[in-house]
């Protein structure tokens, strides 16, 4: 049975080719996708399991931390509530460098908590030493250092013109932050004009049990403020919700396409081989032998479409990673194995599913009328 589905589906070589190229397109289109959502998701959950940060604070209704604005005065208060042990502000923004159109700039304020570089940074530093707060320098990313092509003592321009001396190298494992560049948070605020204020606060409580409660304090004394947990920073981030539906929405839409692309192709078969399942059904073939012949002819297109398509997932991430809006390091460079599974598995579905109607069209053809079909 597999056999001649094979040979059936090989018949016509320059249909079934531009058939597995559509399929393969939409997969990888799915593939990509998936691969850029999944892996920024990722790097949050990561941040978060490196740092000693109990709660995160951000701006009631702001969809990014970018988007965030926190007065630099109410970041002293939230350090004078009782159960707070310690507050770090953060500035999150893109800027350019010279020889990089966009680069992801982190400023912090202190260095006593997480973000404050012994936790975080301090572990990950692999060349120089941590920036000193007033010298006018900054830590780069590998990824960012590698894309300047920038060293250790080096100077590097930012924004209009602005010099500073790289001081340090950090590698983290993390995509966006191995891609960017960290700063006091001083020199920040001056780069992204934002002086006096700030988009992040990482807030440091006295005793995780009492996170909840002091996540209730906070909210109650800043109603302007959504503080959450730092485990939750992924759900409470609306742009992540965002582009889960848009990954969504354009995957069902290129998984739909394919199974219509399959859908056709069947049908064109079924069409010429009409006399051909005529003879089938004469020598004894049963309708439901029938079926699943065609069936298995959409699967093994469906099969090899999605193996093609996660193949071609790794030149179209590839392709985006070039893209004058992307920095360095930014999405996912290529697709996890579990996609692979993933896009098989899917791609069989959608074909199983769309060979229904062409079986089923099949199932109604009369053994004399077929026979007689020319």
């Amino acid at each position: 049975m597999i056999w001649l589905a094979f040979k059936n589906i090989w018949r016509a070589k320059t249909r079934t080719i531009l058939t597995l190229t559509g399929v393969g397109a939409g997969i990888a289109l799915y593939v990509s996708l998936i691969s850029i959502s999944t892996d920024l998701k990722q790097q949050l959950d990561q941040a978060v399991t490196r740092s000693n940060i109990d709660i995160i604070v951000q701006e009631k209704g702001s969809a990014t931390p970018v988007a965030s604005r926190i007065d630099q005065k109410t970041v002293t208060a939230i350090g004078e509530l009782d159960k707070v042990k310690s507050v770090t502000a953060v500035t999150v923004g893109s800027i350019s460098a010279r020889g990089l159109p966009y680069l992801f700039l982190f400023g912090i304020s202190g260095a006593q908590s997480y973000l404050s570089m012994t936790d975080w940074l301090g572990t990950g530093v692999i060349a120089g030493t941590l920036f000193v707060p007033g010298k006018k320098q900054v830590m780069l990313g590998r990824s960012a250092a590698r894309a300047l092509e920038k060293n250790v003592g080096d100077t590097v321009i930012l924004g209009a013109g602005h010099e500073y001396r790289v001081c340090g190298i950090y590698w983290l494992g993390q995509g966006i932050l191995d891609g960017g560049a960290v700063m006091h948070l001083n020199d920040s605020q001056h780069l992204l004009k934002r002086t006096g204020y700030v988009n992040l606060v990482m807030v440091q409580g006295h005793s995780t049990q009492h996170t909840t409660t002091l996540v209730r304090e906070i909210a109650h004394a800043f109603p302007e403020l959504e503080p959450s947990p730092a485990a939750s920073l992924r759900g409470r981030i609306r742009a992540i919700s965002m582009i889960d539906g848009f990954v969504t929405a354009v995957s069902v839409i290129a998984l739909l396409l394919s199974g219509i692309l399959i859908l056709n192709t069947l049908l064109m078969a079924i069409s010429e081989r009409t006399r051909e399942i005529g003879v089938l059904m004469a020598v004894g073939w049963s309708r439901w032998r029938i079926v699943r012949l065609i069936v298995s002819e959409a699967v093994i297109l469906g099969i090899i479409g999605g193996v093609v398509g996660f193949g071609a997932a790794f030149p179209t991430l590839s392709l985006i990673q070039l893209l004058p809006a992307m920095g360095p390091g930014w999405i996912a460079s290529v697709p996890s194995p579990v996609h692979f599974f993933t896009a098989v598995a899917l791609s069989a579905a959608v074909a199983a599913i769309s060979s229904f109607y062409p079986a089923l069209f099949a199932t109604r053809l009369v053994p004399a009328e077929a026979l007689r079909y020319e």
